[in-house]
């Protein structure tokens, strides 16, 4: 058995228990993409409305860094065609139904950290904030393993393509 399944068995089944059992199957709808999106969209049309002009512009990084993740997930979704664990591995503990049958990388660790790497860099002064959003991207990528439905690998490439459009994002701003 490599690392990666080993990784994987050790969530999704050696930390296994009822508060997890009931927390991570909700937890891990909140890194869906529509989730994000619509977020996104509410708080720019809120922050709009309310003439916020700081946090404005804010939101809208985070809605292209997040369009950008999710276009770039996507594309490699349909390239790579990996299963999802419970199609190739006996035994796991299946908690959540995945809206497609791809596996790498996970669309919502991708989308959740474009949009914290966006958050995360302008309120970097904010510590607290900063560990808070930490902890969120991790544990939506960890509900991913524990809920069954993608391998370790998967959660890496995801957070590292959303870092990256969280970052093309903040780079593409300063240009302007």
């Amino acid at each position: 058995m490599n690392l990666d399944t080993e990784i994987f068995y050790f969530i999704n089944h050696d930390l296994q228990n009822p508060v997890f059992d009931a927390i991570m199957p909700n937890l891990t709808n909140f890194g869906g993409f529509v989730t994000l999106l619509s977020a996104c969209i509410v708080a720019v049309i809120l922050l709009k409305y309310l003439k916020k002009d700081r946090y404005l512009e804010i939101a809208k990084m985070c809605l292209i860094a997040l369009i950008l993740s999710g276009i770039i997930a996507a594309c490699v979704k349909l390239l790579v065609h990996q299963p999802r664990p419970f199609a190739v591995l006996d035994n796991v503990r299946q908690l959540t139904i995945p809206s497609e049958s791809n596996s790498f990388p996970s669309g919502h660790t991708s989308s959740t950290l474009s949009i914290i790497t966006v958050l995360v860099w302008k309120f970097r002064d904010e510590k607290w904030l900063v560990a808070l959003l930490a902890c969120f991207g991790f544990l939506i990528g960890f509900s991913r393993i524990y809920c069954g439905v993608h391998f370790p690998h998967d959660i890496l490439a995801g957070a590292l393509i959303g870092i990256i459009s969280g970052v093309v994002v903040l780079k593409l701003k300063k240009q302007f």
